[in-house]
């Protein structure tokens, strides 16, 4: 019986090693070249990690440091600090972990770091007492008022809104919930100082939420204001008017001391 010759190994020649001051290959998740890139990118300045040198990582502004993947299917790792604690996010792709630090962004740029919290917790803040310095707080009538206002329009709305989610359309609804037009003025009244507060608080950061009115729709229209048209009621008549003989009658009476039924005008 003939044997089988020997299978011949196959050996590999090519290089595998990069070569000195090469990097090894290009990062996980970036598309190769003359393939443009899906959706919003990270761009920010690229160096290596301070406790892995072979390991790249991207430096955003706000020290944002994002970590893009080792290996294809790992996500997206951004480190960044906020309100004194170390926070992580991830995405699945470069384009969402993109769109995930835009709200990083803004809430590190205006040092708001309770924009995460619930709407309920923005409409605590702006009822708690000890907001206002003690010779500032509220009256007893005008608590009432507000946590009133609070309770029937503007919970019912934002209260499991997250506050960086708030938009416009948010307050226009709290708005608009009013009965009529004189609650509405009332409504956002308590609308305004509620933004005004988050903005201090760090709830917010748009000065727009506040500015809405109060759409009537098919509701009906308070009355409309009557004003005068053409001659005022503070018109004078010009025989009211004094002559300039009486205005110096007056000035030389005043001058003598003469008061009262003493001075005398006209001829």
């Amino acid at each position: 019986m003939a044997q089988s010759a020997p299978a011949r190994t196959k050996i590999n020649t090519k290089v595998t090693q990069p070569a000195p001051g090469r990097p090894s290959r290009r990062p996980a998740g970036r598309p190769g070249p003359g393939r443009p890139p899906r959706g919003p990118r990270v761009s920010g300045e690229a160096r290596d990690s301070v406790r892995q040198c072979a390991r790249p990582v991207i430096e955003l502004d706000f020290g944002i440091l994002v970590y893009p993947p080792e290996a294809d299917g790992e996500p997206w790792r951004p480190v960044f600090t906020e309100n004194g604690q170390r926070k992580y996010r991830q995405g699945a792709t470069e384009a969402k972990l993109a769109a995930k630090l835009e709200k990083v962004k803004e809430r590190l740029q205006a040092d708001a770091a309770n924009m995460e919290r619930p709407g309920a917790d923005l409409i605590a803040h702006y009822l708690d007492p000890d907001r206002l310095p003690v010779d500032e707080r509220w009256s007893r009538k005008h608590a009432h008022t507000q946590r009133r206002l609070c309770e029937r329009f503007a919970a019912p709305v934002i209260g499991a809104v997250t506050c960086q989610d708030i938009k416009t359309w948010h307050t226009q609804q709290i708005v608009n919930a009013a009965p009529t037009a004189g609650e509405s003025d009332r409504v956002h009244g308590m609308l305004s100082a509620l933004v005004a507060a988050g903005i201090e608080g760090g709830y917010l950061t748009s000065p727009r939420l506040a500015m809405v009115h109060w759409q009537a729709e098919d509701r009906p229209l308070p009355a409309q204001r009557i004003t005068v048209s053409g001659e005022s009621a503070l018109w004078v008549d010009r025989a009211e008017i004094p002559s300039d003989s009486d205005i110096g009658t007056l000035g030389r009476a005043l001058g003598t001391g003469l008061w009262g039924s003493e001075i005398r005008f006209g001829p």
